[in-house]
């Protein structure tokens, strides 16, 4: 009986590359993991010493974050007396990375090598209740590079 390359468990049926269905599954997500993490971004129109084989097309994505009645009175208080406000910060850093990952992803689904001309966008927008929303958005263009 085959044995799984993985863990060693003995498969009835192994997959193609020698896994059994657990670790099929564990390898998969480390494989996807490595080739989001390969996706190049970069806010230039190229990549140094890479030419662009193709245009994919144009990758976005959002984050609206919800800011909090308690943590506004402490940010007005700041604007009033200065300083900077950490709560705000550390959510639109965040949001920052919620989108840029959001970009590989959507690359990745292109089969993009790299995301060019990458831009972030930041807005706020009142909600009239006494909170406010913050706005993250990044686009840029999936290419292919050649090898």
């Amino acid at each position: 009986m085959p044995k799984c390359n993985r863990c060693g468990q003995d498969v009835f049926i192994a997959s193609r590359d020698g896994y059994c269905g657990d670790c099929e599954g564990i390898v998969r997500k480390q494989e996807r993991e490595q080739r989001l993490q390969g996706i190049i971004l970069t806010t230039s129109v190229d990549v140094p010493n890479r030419d662009i084989e193709n245009i994919l097309g144009i990758v976005a994505s959002e984050a609206a974050i919800g800011q909090n009645f308690l943590k506004d009175i402490g940010n007005s208080i700041r604007d009033i007396v200065g300083g900077r406000s950490g709560n705000v910060q550390n959510t639109l850093k965040q949001a920052r990375n919620s989108c840029l990952a959001e970009l590989r992803q959507e690359a990745l689904e292109l089969g993009a090598d790299a995301v060019i001309a990458v831009d972030l966008d930041y807005n706020e927008a009142s909600t009239g209740s006494g909170g406010g929303i913050l706005f993250v958005t990044a686009s840029g263009t999936a290419v292919k590079l050649k090898s």
